[in-house]
């Protein structure tokens, strides 16, 4: 996490610098991103670089936090919430809600997404491993009170459905970040009720 001095930036630089590091990090992951190209982005020395981060893992990791917490507090969601007619409509709006609402900003959704697999030397580090357990935390409970709603099957092992899911999110949430620029918000709408499509056909018993 960021020393002290970082914190005590004013808030237009911190963002400043967060913001360059997340498109960087977006377009390129954690092993492709350049410190360089988010030093000079942010317009700061590697001098100030290392006044305010241990590393580039600890930009990383303050980085990710940072987003993945405003995109997980933009959304509203209680999976106890869904009833057996409404759940699919209610996925396809979560979708809606998190693409529609950067699509100014898709570097944001870009590196809160990339966070779901985070090199393995900080996967264990807190609060970013608290982040990671919020999240899948979150998923289980959708899956588990689907099963109980009789709209998720349970014909598979608990572990290997979410893995599954993971996977199909992950795989569609990649393809659309590398064609955000080419879609207009109509489009993102409509990736959304094909995001949550996907998963019904998947999920749904039978």
């Amino acid at each position: 996490m960021p020393r002290p001095r970082f914190n005590k930036l004013p808030a237009e630089k911190r963002e400043r610098i967060l913001e360059a590091a997340a498109k960087e990090i977006a377009a390129h992951g954690y092993d492709g991103a350049s410190l360089n190209r988010i030093l000079d982005d942010a317009g700061i020395s590697k001098g100030a670089a290392y006044y305010y981060f241990d590393d580039k893992a600890d930009l990383y990791a303050t980085t990710i936090l940072h987003y993945s917490q405003e995109l997980m507090g933009a959304i509203s969601f209680d999976p106890a919430q869904l009833t057996a007619s409404n759940f699919w409509d209610e996925i396809a709006g979560l979708y809606r809600q998190q693409f529609t609402a950067y699509a100014e900003r898709p570097w944001v959704f870009g590196v809160a997404k990339a966070g779901g697999s985070p090199p393995a030397e900080l996967q264990d580090q807190e609060p970013l491993a608290q982040l990671l357990e919020q999240a899948q935390l979150l998923l289980v409970q959708l899956l588990r009170h689907g099963r109980e709603l009789g709209v998720v099957r349970d014909d598979l092992p608990q572990e290997l459905l979410l893995a599954l899911v993971v996977a199909v999110d992950d795989a569609h949430d990649q393809w659309l970040y590398a064609h955000w620029a080419e879609l207009s918000t109509a489009d993102l709408e409509q990736a959304a009720i094909r995001a949550s499509d996907t998963l019904r056909r998947l999920l749904t018993p039978g």
